[in-house]
């Protein structure tokens, strides 16, 4: 009964909102169709992204560590059960500024068997400075790229340049989103990816390493078999990393041990270096000294010598003008002589003359007198 009466009123809506009740049918019969759609494309989908990544060599297990990557630990990764390939990379994020708007760039190292770029326009780059660009970017063939970093380190410190020149644009496999994924500089939203020759980074270890699983094309990826293979060899592999780790580490320390020694040994070189020097000028300077010593007791001697010379010549003309003196005084003392005696023979003259000058003074004016007696 009460079934009836339900019925009988489901009915009865349904004519009263007839309009409403064919608008959700149709919804919901879109929705189911919608549904169906994408449940019958899935497994092609999956072909088809499976067909694109066995095409380009897509990795399945991608390893990073904080103390680097070394070719050792890529060798050791290629020994574990059920790893195909084996094949370390190396990638930075840096800025660039570009019409004033800020990009965050993945610049990662090409690689040989493994993660393969589609050019879609120019070519792969091929030597430092070179660069393939993101599809999805707006970089055009043959621009410069200015690179920038986003820390207290230098460009240089990772890469050779901090010029990239744009020779290619492309895809690749390991970008099948338009996420770009997440980094912790700049915006904190990677813009799109840079791919560079493997000789552009100036690093001693890889910052990453990319792992095929032996047997995984033959699997559709995404799919439960693919997982589980994947996943045994992951753990396979994360089984050898704490001995990996403690060889790295140890493999620093001793690095760091031997930079220390050789610090250490490169201070002991330069201050015997510098001590040498040092006495090797004091030597210069003593046998300098000894030389300007010896020159100026050369100097010296002949100074003595030629001193000697002219005490000598001095002596010389000394005893000759001591004899030119006592002639000249001889002959002053002499002359001395002469001079008294003619003082001498001038004052007897002057005598004479005296009394002869008065005799005759009598005998003018007795003359005189007889003249004027006579004229008279």
């Amino acid at each position: 009964m009460a079934r009836k009466i339900t019925r009988k009123n489901f009915y009865m809506e349904i004519r009263r909102n007839f309009g409403r009740f064919i608008s959700i049918l149709f919804i919901v019969a879109l929705g189911v169709a919608f549904f169906s759609g994408i449940r019958a494309s899935e497994p092609s989908m999956r072909i088809t992204g499976d067909a694109y990544f066995d095409e380009s060599d897509l990795m399945d297990i991608k390893a990073v560590s904080t103390l680097g990557i070394t070719k050792e630990d890529v060798s050791a990764v290629g020994n574990v059960k059920g790893v195909g390939k084996a094949e370390g990379a190396y990638s930075a994020d840096f800025l660039n500024i570009k019409n004033k708007k800020q990009y965050v760039l993945h610049v990662m190292s090409a690689m040989e068997d493994m993660n393969k770029i589609t050019v879609r326009e120019g070519r792969m780059p091929e030597k430092a400075g070179e660069c393939l660009v993101d599809d999805q970017m707006n970089y055009k063939i043959g621009e410069t790229i200015k690179l920038k970093s986003g820390t207290d380190d230098k460009v240089t410190d990772t890469l050779k340049t901090d010029e990239l020149k744009v020779v290619g644009k492309g895809n690749s496999p390991y970008y099948i989103s338009l996420s770009r994924g997440s980094t912790t500089i700049g915006t904190g939203t990677i813009s799109g990816f840079v791919v560079v020759p493997e000789k552009t980074f100036d690093l001693d270890v890889y910052t990453e390493m990319y792992v095929q699983v032996a047997g995984a094309k033959d699997l559709t990826a995404y799919t439960k078999a693919y997982k589980e293979k994947v996943k045994t060899v992951q753990k396979r592999i994360e089984a050898i990393t704490e001995e990996r780790g403690k060889i790295r580490k140890e493999e620093l320390l001793d690095k760091a041990n031997t930079k220390l020694e050789k610090e250490k040994l490169a201070k002991a070189q330069k201050k015997l270096d510098d001590g040498k020097a040092e006495s090797k000028q004091k030597l210069e300077d003593a046998k300098k000294q000894i030389t300007d010593g010896e020159t100026q007791v050369s100097q010296a001697k002949e100074k003595i010598a030629s001193g000697k010379s002219q005490i000598a010549a001095a002596k010389q003309t000394i005893d000759t003008k001591q004899k030119e003196l006592d002639q000249a005084k001889k002959t002053y003392q002499n002359g001395l002589k002469e001079l008294s005696q003619g003082k001498k023979q001038y004052e007897q003259g002057k005598a004479a003359y005296d009394s002869q000058y008065a005799e005759a003074q009598a005998k003018i004016q007795a003359g005189e007198e007889g003249l004027v007696t006579y004229r008279a």
